[in-house]
């Protein structure tokens, strides 16, 4: 009990020890400490059965209202729910912590996710998670020279309910110098600009730099940070700072005290913080020329991880450079308490300069609105020649139309009723995932390539799986010779497609008793009288013909009616 007591105050979490064997924790309930001290394993074996080597009684334990086991492993307390499955639960970020003394908003914009390779660990979950359980509203990363991380960023940041920040951190060259700085994402126009600073420096660089030119030509919507050891760059070039102030939205000085083991560049930081502060701050007005900001790179969530940056460094490069203990993710108090010990008090009100730096980083998190939109195909269009065009129409009858030129060269006699089935799946998956433009660019590649002696493949990965690939000469593979399948290559739930349960409006007219239907978009089309329609009516769900539909009846369309029937076969009057 003692140990777990010290664990849970170590990660300041709340607690109430009821006796030797039980512990409460608000947020999660009781928890039962097993003792593992006389047990040779945690685990153990009976025959097939694998069970926790739990001593009590999980059904007596589970009677008296305790459903968690916490016990020891490694360095480390994990805890699992008798009620469940047994699984290692980190006894971390769980409950309720301990609240901070100083109530000041912060977010963390400083975040190395393990996507900055042997440098930066810890799943972006967990980053998300620690954001939350500290009562962070957003959380921001600046992985170096890659925005890999973004978009799972953004997806578990939605998950959790917060906002996600984009962050880049990279080395501007100038005349030789190399200035480190970082760049933050603002609006859609400011994550464009960011992508191309990441192809400048990923592409077009020798050394991994960046331009002056290229970063002020993509500054509109983004926000600089320059690097903490960049203040006396910033005293040798006012103009360029003037410059900067015009290209970004905001300009702020990074302010990272986090210690090193090593003295000199402890000595190296705090030389340049204060130089900083010596000559951008101005006594009469009480501002800075340019406002510091608290950021300080994080690349491990908890302190007792450090060790994780240096194994990383050392399978890099073979050596650790720059180790430090205190590169992780604080709390606001741990931060307000190495602020006050490296300041002076007698020179700075330190309340507010330190809420002022903090409330810049929130400044940062509210102004960002960048996200990738992955609600819509941004795949794009295939552009038909005049040749297509007069041959086919549209894209679309192009490409049913290749698909039938290759079914009638490459489909085996005698198995066409086979061949057509699969063929009419794959046709449908892929015009209501919206894929037939791919397929278009692909085919357009593979044979122009061909047709220019160009050497190519005959197919690879989950393409072997479709025969549509095989039907239009993209891939060399028949898929049903060789059993392979396509959901392979493409799931129908990745779209959520359920076709027995929306309306699928496919062919033509079939009588010429029709009925004209005005839509919400206020597009009108003409269908069958005896066309079945899935609406929602008055909250209910029901299958009705067309002459049946009502004032105010909510149609679901299948997808592949609304990318392509709909908009493509003149149904419309």
């Amino acid at each position: 009990m003692k140990e777990l007591i010290k664990w849970l105050e170590a990660n300041k979490i709340k607690y109430r020890q009821i006796d030797n064997e039980v512990v409460e924790m608000e947020g999660l309930g009781k928890l039962y400490v097993a003792d593992l001290t006389e047990v040779r394993s945690v685990f153990r074996v009976t025959g097939e059965d694998i069970r926790f080597n739990l001593m009590e009684s999980p059904e007596v334990l589970v009677a008296e209202g305790i459903f968690h086991v916490a016990f020891p492993f490694g360095d480390n307390w994990y805890y699992y729910n008798l009620t469940e499955g047994f699984r290692f639960n980190i006894l971390k970020y769980a409950g309720v912590r301990q609240p901070c003394k100083m109530q000041v908003p912060f977010a963390n914009l400083g975040v190395h996710t393990p996507f900055e390779l042997l440098n930066g660990s810890g799943s972006i979950a967990d980053w998300v998670r620690k954001a939350k359980y500290l009562g962070h509203t957003a959380l921001g990363i600046c992985d170096k020279n890659t925005m890999a991380a973004t978009l799972n960023l953004q997806k578990e940041c939605a998950a959790q309910g917060m906002k996600h920040v984009f962050g880049y951190t990279l080395e501007m060259e100038y005349e030789g110098e190399k200035i480190g700085m970082k760049v933050y994402a603002q609006t859609q126009r400011g994550m464009r600009n960011l992508l191309r600073i990441q192809k400048e420096i990923m592409v077009d660089s020798d050394n991994r730099t960046l331009s002056l030119q290229g970063l002020l030509t993509h500054g509109e919507g983004n926000v600089l940070v320059l690097g903490k050891l960049a203040s006396y760059w910033m005293k040798k070039n006012p103009h360029i700072l003037g410059a900067m102030g015009i290209a970004f939205e905001k300009v702020f000085y990074q302010v990272d005290l986090s210690e090193y083991k090593a003295e000199r560049i402890d000595v190296e930081v705090l030389k340049a913080t204060k130089f900083f502060f010596d000559n951008f701050y101005d006594l009469q007005t009480g501002s800075f020329q340019i406002e510091p900001i608290l950021l300080c790179d994080t690349y491990y969530l908890d302190k007792d991880d450090a060790r994780n940056k240096i194994i990383l460094n050392k399978i890099a490069t073979g050596a650790a450079h720059r180790q430090s203990d205190d590169q992780y993710f604080k709390d606001i108090d741990e931060h307000y308490a190495l602020f006050t010990s490296l300041f002076d008090g007698n020179k700075w009100e330190l309340d507010s300069l330190f809420r002022g730096m903090c409330a810049h980083t929130v400044e940062i998190a509210e102004g960002a609105v960048a996200r990738y939109e992955t609600d819509r195909n941004f795949m794009p269009q295939y552009d038909m020649t005049d040749k297509e065009k007069q041959r086919y129409g549209n894209r679309h009858r192009m490409f049913l139309e290749l698909l039938e030129e290759g079914f009638r060269k490459l489909v085996p006699a005698g198995q066409e009723d086979e061949y057509r089935k699969r063929l009419d799946y794959e046709v449908y998956i892929l015009e209501s995932t919206n894929n037939v433009d791919y397929i278009l660019n692909q085919y357009d590649t593979v044979n122009w390539a061909r047709e220019n002696g160009i050497l190519v493949g005959c197919g690879r990965g989950s393409a072997g799986g479709s025969l549509v690939l095989y039907l239009l000469g993209i891939t060399l593979i028949d898929p049903i010779k060789y059993d392979l399948i396509f959901e392979r290559f493409l799931l129908p739930e990745r779209a959520g497609l359920y076709p027995d349960e929306v309306t699928i409006i496919v062919g033509g007219l079939e009588s010429t008793k029709i009925v004209h239907v005005t839509l919400a978009n206020g597009k009108e089309y003409v269908f069958d009288k005896d066309a079945k329609f899935r609406v929602m009516r008055e909250g209910r769900s029901m299958i009705v013909y067309a002459d049946e539909l009502k004032l105010g009846d909510d149609i679901i369309f299948d997808n592949r009616d609304l990318v392509w029937t709909l908009n493509e076969t003149v149904y419309g009057c």
